[in-house]
């Protein structure tokens, strides 16, 4: 169930409240937090991310080399605003859209496809991880990975065959581009490593 909290308004699911509110208005209300979710079990949400988690994360990620981050001033009536701009990693990344979200599956399994996702092979929506490997990896049981990849491979998002573990929906898993370079590293990490390419071995 859906409930609009300003006029405790409900609606039993989403495409019903996206059709009384509009996409891009309903979309508005969620991110300012005027909706609320649950299910007939539990409270699921208002587990919006808030502003201290993100800068935590931004902070994290800036940390771990994933993302630059630049600050600058803003001037404007006012007075001085301190701005931020972020530039992802150009090797360290996956897309995913956001069709993904209104997918009718568990946010559990969404968070695993976008886990596995991560863990495929550069350019490819392909892992070579078994799922002994895949549970050592994400820190999760063996009988919870068999599950999410059952669950995975019955609802159409994941085929599993002698050269891995495949995602079979490229308008959700975006597959990106690479350099030659990237791809050379990818496949033959012995030969090129980030240190050669540090110290300027590799134009």
């Amino acid at each position: 169930m859906i409930i609009y909290l300003p006029t405790k308004q409900t609606f039993t699911n989403q495409k019903e409240a996206k059709s009384y509110f509009g996409n891009h208005h309903y979309r508005r209300l969620v991110k300012k937090g005027d909706i609320y979710f649950t299910n007939y079990k539990h409270t699921v949400a208002n587990d919006l991310i808030q502003k201290d988690q993100i800068r935590e994360w931004l902070h994290k990620f800036d940390s771990l080399g994933l993302v630059s981050i630049d600050k600058f001033d803003v001037y404007g009536q006012y007075g001085k605003f301190n701005r931020c701009s972020y530039r992802l990693d150009t090797e360290h990344y996956v897309l995913i859209t956001n069709k993904l979200y209104d997918e009718p599956i568990s946010k559990e399994l969404k968070g695993f496809l976008v886990l596995l996702k991560c863990l495929c092979l550069n350019g490819t929506n392909t892992t070579l991880y078994s799922q002994n490997k895949l549970a050592e990896e994400l820190g999760l049981s063996k009988g919870t990975i068999s599950r999410y990849m059952n669950e995975a491979i019955e609802n159409g998002y994941v085929k599993r065959d002698k050269k891995g573990i495949h995602l079979l929906r490229e308008d959700i898993f975006l597959i990106t581009s690479e350099s030659q370079l990237a791809i050379i590293k990818n496949l033959y990490p012995e030969i090129i490593t980030d240190e050669d390419l540090e110290r300027g071995y590799i134009a």
